[in-house]
């Protein structure tokens, strides 16, 4: 059994996915794959469009064979903390043999030797560093400079200084840099690869042909345009499943959504701001006073954002703020070198055959469903499942909106992994 271990969101699972998938397969060489995948909230600090079980039984039609939880504590946060969260929980499994991320870069080779220098810190790298803070320079900058300073002194690669910084300043390559740090953090077996990302059409708010970004997607959700529009982006049993959701009044949820509830929890909590994480510098000040001229969502997270404050980081203190992550809980559990669980979502034949091979393998407790979990006296399991559960109880209050009489309580407790056949 060869397993292939992907780190996704899926929102929602589109053509660019389904490419990136059966790259993977076709690179890795794997038998069987598993996406460790977002819940009720995302990187960016945002909803998902639909619940995590829906989007996990559309990868699974897709071709993934089983897809788990990412804790919460790690899928609304920075890079950093997020790919360590993901591939913490994939090494915990002991029986991945690879991980694919899709990259502006596509050289494994380049990524992996910046993220041992960042991961290793030489002494003439940290020397590189210091002269350029001490000069002013921004540290991005800074360790930009360092970083090819370093690898030109030692003939590491042949790389010019514009393209190193290229490479550091875009997204999906940060991202990689840091799953691999994270691999040589945890001496994981695990080995990377990477698939080129499309970058004209991944950043592309357009829809100009089979493969766009997920941002255009959602803006057609968004703005309540016809589904047609997104038929040819879309794989086949993702365009029935949200045409389905919508049709039954699961409607697609969106971040404005919670900004009643936001305004609320900020007021209640203006004296405690200040506990939740990446809330700091001074920013609550400017959400709290912002908070009762501010229109909308996005005119609050104008107001707030600045040359300091980014959108992104706006947005994740906010979404901070709305599940109350508090910065004792991050810190608890950001660098664990194992989680202490796994949620299964949705599986397959193969995917049965991954759970089968995980049980062998590792002693992590896998959840199926939560009511059949008793008292676990754990400190970092139970602050780990207690923001899954807030997170789905809070995102469950705008997605069963027009269906409370679904609703049996926390969902979370009564729904069960979705059996693909």
């Amino acid at each position: 059994m060869n397993i292939l271990g992907l780190i996704v969101e899926y929102n929602p699972f589109h053509n660019g996915h389904l490419y990136h998938l059966e790259k993977s397969k076709e690179v890795t060489k794997a038998t069987h794959t598993i996406a460790v995948m977002s819940g009720s909230f995302l990187q960016r600090g945002e909803p998902a469009l639909f619940d995590k079980y829906t989007r996990a039984e559309i990868a699974v039609k897709n071709g993934v064979d089983l897809v788990i939880e990412l804790p919460t504590l790690y899928s609304c946060q920075s890079a950093e903390i997020f790919s360590h969260g993901a591939i913490t929980t994939l090494n915990s499994l002991n029986c991945v043999n690879s991980v694919c991320f899709g990259s502006e870069e596509g050289n494994i080779d380049i990524l992996q030797a910046i993220s041992k220098i960042l991961v290793e810190e030489p002494m003439d790298f940290k020397t590189y560093l210091k002269t350029y803070l001490d000069e002013g320079l921004v540290f991005p900058t800074a360790r930009s400079k360092a970083l090819y300073d370093y690898i030109n002194k030692n003939n590491l690669l042949e790389i010019s200084e514009d393209k190193l910084q290229n490479i550091l300043n875009s997204s999906n390559n940060i991202l990689g840099i840091e799953y691999i740090k994270s691999l040589i953090k945890l001496n994981s077996s695990i080995k990377p690869f990477t698939i080129t990302r499309i970058a004209s059409q991944y950043n592309s708010s357009d829809i100009s042909s089979d493969i766009c970004s997920a941002t255009a997607i959602r803006n057609v959700l968004k703005d309540n345009s016809n589904l047609k529009q997104i038929e040819n982006v879309i794989p086949n049993p993702t365009f029935i499943e949200i045409k389905n959701n919508i049709e039954t009044n699961f409607n697609p949820v969106f971040d404005y959504m919670f900004y009643e509830l936001l305004c609320s929890t900020i007021i209640r909590d203006s004296e405690n701001l200040h506990k939740y994480f990446e809330v700091n510098e001074g920013i609550e000040n400017k959400i709290y006073s912002n908070i009762f001229t501010s229109k909308d969502l996005d005119d609050l997270i104008s107001s707030v954002k600045s040359k300091r404050y980014t959108m992104t980081k706006v947005k994740r203190t906010l979404n901070n703020i709305l599940l109350g992550i508090t910065k004792d809980d991050v810190i608890a559990t950001k660098d664990i070198p194992h989680v202490p669980y796994v949620r299964v979502l949705a599986f397959n034949n193969k995917g049965r055959e991954i759970i089968k091979k995980i049980k062998k393998s590792s002693d992590i407790e896998i959840i199926t469903k939560l009511s059949k979990i008793n008292h676990i006296d754990d400190s970092l399991f139970n602050t780990l499942i207690k923001y899954d559960i807030k997170s789905s109880n809070m995102y469950n209050i705008i997605y069963y909106k027009n269906n409370k009489s679904l609703i049996k309580g926390p969902m979370d407790f009564y729904l069960s992994p979705r059996y693909v056949l």
